[in-house]
């Protein structure tokens, strides 16, 4: 697969001349699960049923960690090209800073993907 290249912030990336920069294959997989994982329920409306539940299910007091860690995981592993998750960790970072951070390898179409992070703010 071949999609548009994203930064950081999500924002596209574009090359010198002001061509769009692409990834494929491998880091297209690693894109997409990044994106599907900060991809809020409800946040696009011309699809309200996509998305992750972050307001529905996991902004929620007290929180279900179980619940929570059930949700990631199923993100990576309906993503497309994803075929098995290999390992998994979150850990939240609480305080003035409100980041959790979800660790993840997975064999993929294209490979494994090993010790991919994406980094979501509470």
């Amino acid at each position: 697969m071949i999609g548009r290249a994203l930064d950081s912030n999500n924002d596209l990336v574009v090359a010198p001349k002001g061509n769009l920069k692409l990834v494929e294959d491998g880091a297209e997989t690693v894109q997409h699960v990044r994106t599907r994982l900060q991809f809020y329920l409800e946040e696009w409306f011309l699809d309200l049923d996509a998305g992750t539940p972050y307001f529905q299910q996991i902004f929620t007091k007290p929180a279900n960690l179980a619940n929570i860690e059930s949700i990631f995981k199923s993100r990576i592993l309906n993503t497309p090209e994803v075929l098995t998750l290999t390992e998994f960790s979150m850990d939240y970072e609480g305080g003035s800073v409100r980041r959790l951070n979800v660790s993840f390898s997975a064999e993929t179409t294209y490979g494994v993907i090993n010790n991919e992070k994406v980094t979501i703010n509470v």
